[in-house]
């Protein structure tokens, strides 16, 4: 395998780790201003029904669809691939336009389905937020959507370090408007976070030439991206119906169940998102560039190499040195010890999963890359039945309550994974059913070490007092960790330290 795997993986993985630790300043914020509490709960189940629509339309079902065409007709003509492009657009206007009306129309039936347990007040405020940011649909769908086609051309600085811009805008708009406008200044800072998300892939877009203008007419390229996007729709909405079933769970819950699984997520999304999001969005359109190339294979064990040996001990990290974490980044303000035991429960459970979590979008790109939608459609289909029968017996049958929530989505995963791994043997002839349980087994024994100094760190955290004492706890403990994990690689000569050398 070639270094730009790993070089191209690099900057997707800094750029996301830039718009992350903005994004915990963001929630850092929230916490401490908002607490997690029936605000917090009402502005997250609001905010989660844009997001989650943005994930089916855009990153998940529209890209996933668009990218392996588009670069497949840019690797054989670029004027054709522009022409497919603003096909594409034309159609994904058309469709966000419609889906922001019927969203403004449908808010209340909406927020029903999703949280049957609001009432009163909570139900109207939760409406009212739900109708003000809809819109983001529109914007974000079509940052992703520009997104996707930096990202065929190698450009993949813009389209992941968008969300720092989104970001600052909720920290700025919690921090000077809170006081006037309550948790509403979340949503108006959601609406202009967007907008700076588009705008900033457009200059991008202009420095590659590339010439992009709505076609309101069908090719038979992109009538076959559209085929493929109602499978992908199909199969992001069974994914995203499995978290809307968590909320639904936890809006049954104590109050602030629903912030504790969303703080307790902020963490998990951090390695998730630098490492194996970010490597899931290079490998894509690679993957569709080499199809029936001999090292398809190669490009693929490389990815899950590194994916496996960076997600791992970030895991063993959250699940022993977590408790310290959630502490230090939001023990501030109206977050009290109750809030934090509970983020902490939950965050153990989500580590749990995370490597299941990370294989999935790798090995679900795989799919994607030969064009197939219908299968992880399926897969997903059959354990959602699955992840609402474990949660219903985790949460109320052994009272577990958020954190088996969190539980249960981690088995949930482990098992789409599975089956996803078996058809592509069976189907696809490329055989990596060993290759990750076997990285996976190799990399959590190296992992260890890391264990040891995080719990070894968690105890030394809370023998100290005053924060700059515990600050520095964190920092040494995290920089230990990794630098044991670091040097047991290189004395073992690891494969992936020696894939690192040919960057």
């Amino acid at each position: 395998m070639k270094g730009s795997l790993f070089k191209s993986a690099g900057i997707v993985s800094l750029s996301i780790f830039g718009s992350r630790v903005l994004g915990l300043l963001r929630d850092i914020v929230i916490a401490s201003t908002f607490g997690a509490g029936a605000l917090t709960d009402v502005f997250f189940v609001a905010f989660r029904i844009p997001n989650l629509l943005r994930r089916i339309f855009a990153e998940g079902a529209f890209n996933s669809a668009f990218v392996p065409v588009f670069t497949k007709k840019l690797k054989k003509s670029r004027r054709k691939a522009e022409l497919l492009a603003g096909e594409v657009f034309a159609a994904l206007v058309v469709l966000l336009t419609a889906t922001v009306v019927l969203g403004e129309l449908l808010s209340p039936l909406i927020v029903k389905v999703v949280a049957p347990g609001f009432k009163g007040e909570r139900f109207l405020y939760a409406v009212k937020l739900l109708r003000e940011m809809f819109p983001y649909i529109m914007l974000v769908s079509l940052t992703a959507f520009f997104g996707g086609i930096l990202n065929a051309f190698h450009r993949f600085f813009a389209p992941s370090f968008s969300t720092a811009l989104f970001n600052l805008s909720l920290i700025v708009s919690a921090l000077l408007l809170s006081g006037k406008f309550s948790v509403e200044a979340l949503a108006l800072g959601v609406i202009v976070g967007g907008t700076f998300q588009l705008l900033l892939q457009l200059p991008f877009l202009k420095e590659i030439g590339f010439r992009l203008k709505p076609i309101f007419s069908l090719s038979e390229e992109s009538k076959r991206v559209l085929l493929n996007t109602v499978p992908g729709i199909v199969g992001f909405a069974v994914r995203q119906i499995s978290m809307l079933i968590d909320t639904v769970i936890a809006s049954f819950l104590t109050t602030g169940t629903i912030s504790y699984l969303y703080y307790a997520n902020r963490f998990v999304q951090l390695p998730l998102g630098m490492f194996a999001i970010g490597l899931s969005q290079v490998l894509l359109p690679r993957l569709s560039r080499k199809i029936g190339e001999k090292d398809y294979h190669s490009e693929l064990k490389a990815g899950i190499l590194l994916c496996s040996a960076v997600v791992i001990p970030a895991a063993a990290g959250l699940i022993f040195f977590g408790k310290p974490i959630v502490d230090i980044v939001f023990n501030h303000g109206a977050f009290t010890e109750k809030d934090l035991s509970g983020t902490y429960a939950v965050l153990v459970c989500y580590s749990l999963g995370l490597f299941f979590f990370s294989m999935e979008k790798i090995i679900t790109n795989v799919y994607y890359s030969f064009e197939e939608f219908k299968i992880p459609v399926k897969v997903a289909a059959y354990t959602l039945l699955f992840n609402l029968i474990v949660n219903l017996i985790l949460c109320f049958g052994l009272g577990m309550g958020a954190p088996g929530l969190a539980l249960g989505t981690s088995l949930t995963s482990m098992l789409n994974l599975s089956l996803l791994l078996f058809i592509l043997k069976k189907r696809f002839k490329i055989d990596v059913l060993k290759t990750v349980p076997e990285l996976g087994l190799r990399y959590l024994l190296l992992s260890i070490p890391v264990a040891a100094v995080s719990f070894a760190g968690t105890l030394a955290y809370y023998s100290v007092n005053g924060f700059t004492g515990k600050l520095t706890v964190v920092c040494l403990t995290v920089l230990l960790a990794a630098g044991v994990y670091g040097v047991l690689l290189l004395l073992l000569k690891d494969p992936v330290v020696e894939k690192l050398k040919e960057v």
